[in-house]
């Protein structure tokens, strides 16, 4: 009888350890935000849009003019129009009145002209490159001295810079060794013509940076887009407290359904 109620309060204590491991693990996952992933110690959100299939879009200004300057701004102009935003990310540097510094092609119509003046700063830092989906919903990351022999219309299009990857190589200037840190976000093109969106959770060197998006996320061509006041947001998730505003913006919309 003493070992038929050993062997019960055994079961009983691994059934509540077993019990309270789960519940633990399903809070964890809970907690953890989609597309999170970890890469030399360092926490990332990701974000992967397929152009041909997901309708990626560039935001700047809403029908009058008004620069939508924040992810609250763009969910409600998106949604005026009955669509849907889904995700959005800022979509590369800008002037201290929002103007961006570079190119900015919206629906195909030029917003911003393209910048191939030096200068001091990340988006100088050359080569630096454009973000471009064409008529064919495919999307690239070409070096920015390059756009105007691009033989696909151009539909949207963002300048940032530096360029973080290029041709399956990390940018030159990147040193493995460096002790600059900051929070980053970038964009990135695979081989299969995948986009992938990622934002550091803590600071970061451009290398380390680089090599995520080029040893991880297998980007072949990757775009810095800006630093610490960088954002993402994403439908359903827990609502960013930290306000952030914007020039150019990307943002994933989903059409309604006919």
């Amino acid at each position: 009888m003493k070992t038929l109620l050993f062997l019960k309060s055994r079961l009983f204590w691994f059934g509540m350890v077993g019990l309270v491991l789960a519940m633990t693990m399903a809070s964890i996952q809970a907690a953890t935000p989609p597309g999170y992933i970890v890469f030399r110690d360092q926490g990332y959100l990701t974000h992967t849009v397929d152009p041909q299939k997901e309708d990626l879009r560039l935001f700047y200004s809403d029908d009058q003019g008004n620069r939508l300057r924040d992810f609250a701004g763009l969910e409600k102009y998106v949604n005026s129009k009955g669509e849907k935003l889904l995700f959005a990310a800022n979509a590369g540097m800008f002037e201290p009145n929002s103007k961006p510094v570079g190119l900015l092609l919206l629906d195909g119509v030029e917003q911003s002209p393209i910048n191939l003046r030096e200068g001091t700063g990340n988006f100088y830092m050359k080569p630096n490159g454009i973000f471009v989906i064409n008529d064919k919903h495919e999307a690239l990351i070409v070096e920015s001295s390059t756009y105007p022999t691009l033989l696909s219309p151009v539909v949207w299009a963002t300048q940032s810079g530096p360029i973080l990857v290029h041709g399956g190589d990390i940018h030159p200037d990147f040193n493995a060794a460096s002790q600059s840190k900051k929070e980053r976000s970038g964009i990135g093109v695979t081989k299969e013509g995948l986009i992938i969106f990622a934002l550091s959770q803590t600071p970061v060197t451009f290398y380390d940076f680089a090599s995520l998006f080029l040893n991880k996320l297998k980007c072949p061509n990757a775009l810095f887009l800006d630093g610490d006041i960088s954002a993402f947001y994403v439908l359903g998730m827990k609502e960013d407290r930290i306000p952030h505003s914007f020039g150019p913006m990307f943002g994933l919309v989903e059409k309604p359904k006919p």
